[in-house]
C-alpha cells in the first residue's frame, strides 16, 4: 500500500490502523479499500481502525452511498471502527446503518480513543466467549 492518501500507522495489537489524509477522493475508495483488505489479509488481522478524521468536507447522500458500497464490497468480513470528523459524521448514522444492513460489522466514531475502546471491548468479549 503505497498511496499518498493513506498512511498505515501500525498493525499491532491484532488490528490494522489506517489513516486517510484529507486529500482522499471518493472515486478512489474501491482501490483504497481493496488495498486495505489485502494488507489486513497479509497481516492476518480481523480488526481495522480506519481514521478518516482528516477529511472534513461534508458528504452528499450519493457520496455516502458510494462510500458504503465500496466499503462493504471490500471490507465486510472485518470488524471496522471508523473515525470521521464531526463535519463528516451524519448524526443519523445513515452510512453506518446502510453498511450494517449489508452485513458489515462497523461502528463510526469521532474519536480514535472511542474507536479503540470499542474494538478492545469486542475483542475482550470474543476472548471470554472462546475461553468459556
Amino acid at each position: 500500500m503505497n498511496h499518498p492518501e493513506i498512511i498505515t500507522v501500525s498493525n499491532a495489537d491484532g488490528r490494522l490502523h489506517v489513516r486517510f489524509a484529507d486529500t482522499v477522493r471518493m472515486e478512489d475508495l474501491h482501490r483504497l479499500f481493496e488495498d486495505i483488505r489485502l494488507q489486513a489479509v497479509a497481516a492476518k488481522v480481523t480488526d481495522l481502525l480506519i481514521d478518516a478524521s482528516a477529511y472534513t468536507r461534508p458528504l452528499t447522500m450519493i457520496q455516502r452511498l458510494q462510500m458504503v458500497l465500496a466499503f462493504v464490497a471490500r471490507l465486510h468480513s472485518f470488524r471496522v471502527a471508523g473515525v470521521v470528523s464531526e463535519t463528516t459524521l451524519d448524526p443519523q448514522r445513515l452510512g453506518e446503518t446502510m453498511a450494517r444492513n449489508r452485513g458489515a460489522n462497523v461502528k463510526v466514531f469521532i474519536s480514535v480513543a472511542e474507536a479503540v475502546a470499542w474494538l478492545d471491548e469486542v475483542s475482550a468479549k470474543r476472548s471470554r466467549a472462546l475461553a468459556g
